[in-house]
């Protein structure tokens, strides 16, 4: 079993690095496809990247840096867009063009776009392609709507030590994905800046950044809640490898406190967390500040004694896909009895009479729609059910560049 780096972890100290024009070696890389993405933005930007595995050196290169001709795209890797277009607009003096799919414009970036512009940066929109004229950013104080992502607020807190004055973000009261602006935080003070915390502003002083030569990434947590869930169906539970910081809080290490909810036995080492089940029982989960979790979250709940109940599953319609629909979708597919009122979905214990009742008949196929996160959920039902197919597993390499086959 391999769990690759964090993604979270990887694309935040990318863009520091990039901010500062630092060479950095990393170890723990996951040279997964959003990866990739950033990786072509960072060598069109005037770095070099060598290393295979999961070993990665950057090396910024003045000359062609100068030779750049600043034009970038994104087609799939919505964090890395948004944090890329608050990078350029800090790039004083440069105009830079910016490709972007439809996907991640339909995804949203107004509110960053909005606070960038009032920081002094020029941004305009013509079909795909943004145009951005940088500058250094004035800094200062903003309210910014925080319902559909938490990424408008790190894009600016990754950029924020190196604007003209201090940041200070009041985020929305109903500002989602909390724990991916903590992970931020977190990263910024491991590398030598405190952010100011009261109530719901966030300040951040105008303070140099330390980054290492030398880093190694934490284990991407949202890899190995897929195999916690696996492990808490299975009759001998897992113990899975990992490596992490204290310091580095992940929001899918939620998982843990949601598998011990459900009965599970949870134990925690300094290079390993095993997992043993349980009979698990249903209970209410909140998901507001780890959405990712919903899709293995909703088949774990199909083999609870009584029911559960996910709750702030809303604005999963956002993600790479709506990912709520596609969840009961199979569950329509395979008998399985839900509730969805509008932000909840309710799920029933699951025996899969129909299934069994398909045995001789053609495979269902479960539609992915093209969702690495459905793909790992789905393939906890099929390894239960081999009469289930899914349409696809090539999405995957989105967060879990390894392959299928290393998968399961």
């Amino acid at each position: 079993m391999k769990i690759p780096g964090s993604k979270s972890i990887l694309q935040r100290i990318l863009l520091l690095m990039a901010y500062q024009r630092r060479n950095l070696s990393i170890y723990n890389y996951n040279p997964c496809g959003d990866l990739r993405e950033l990786e072509g933005a960072l060598i069109s930007f005037g770095y070099r990247i060598s290393g295979t595995g999961t070993r990665r050196e950057f090396l910024f290169d003045e000359g062609l840096f100068a030779a750049s001709e600043h034009y970038y795209n994104f087609q799939y890797n919505a964090t890395g867009f948004r944090f890329w277009l608050s990078f350029l607009a800090s790039q004083a003096g440069i105009t830079s063009q910016l490709w972007v799919s439809d996907i991640l414009i339909e995804r949203g970036y107004a509110p960053l776009s909005q606070a960038l512009q009032a920081m002094g940066a020029e941004i305009s929109l013509s079909g795909n392609l943004l145009s951005i004229t940088g500058c250094q950013l004035s800094g200062g104080k903003y309210n910014l709507a925080g319902d559909i992502s938490s990424q408008y607020a790190s894009s600016l807190l990754l950029a924020a030590p190196f604007m003209q004055s201090d940041l200070t973000l009041e985020l929305s009261p109903f500002q989602v994905s909390q724990s991916y602006i903590k992970l931020s935080l977190q990263m910024l003070a491991l590398f030598g800046l405190a952010a100011e915390i009261t109530g719901p502003e966030i300040h951040i002083p105008l303070q140099s950044l330390r980054l290492p030569r030398r880093f190694k990434v934490d284990s991407d947590f949202s890899t190995v809640a897929y195999y916690a869930a696996r492990a808490a169906l299975s009759p001998k539970g897992l113990s899975i490898p990992i490596f992490y910081r204290k310091e580095l809080t992940q929001a899918d290490e939620q998982i843990f406190d949601f598998l011990v909810a459900m009965g599970a036995s949870v134990q925690r080492g300094k290079s390993y967390v095993r997992i043993r089940p349980a009979a698990l029982q249903g209970s209410s989960f909140d998901l507001k500040d780890c959405p990712d979790l919903m899709p293995v979250l909703s088949i774990l709940a199909l083999f609870c004694e009584g029911r559960s109940t996910l709750l702030n599953v809303g604005r999963l319609a956002h993600k790479e896909s709506d990912r709520v629909s596609g969840i009961v979708a199979a569950f329509e597919q395979i008998g399985a009895k839900y509730e969805l009122d509008q932000d909840q979905l309710t799920i029933y214990p699951f025996a899969g009479e129909l299934l069994a009742q398909q045995q001789e008949r053609q495979p269902i196929v479960l539609d992915t729609q093209n969702d690495h996160r459905l793909v790992m959920a789905f393939s906890l039902l099929s390894a239960r059910f081999p009469q289930l197919e899914l349409s696809e597993t090539e999405s995957l390499d989105k967060s879990f560049p390894l392959g299928y086959e290393e998968l399961i």
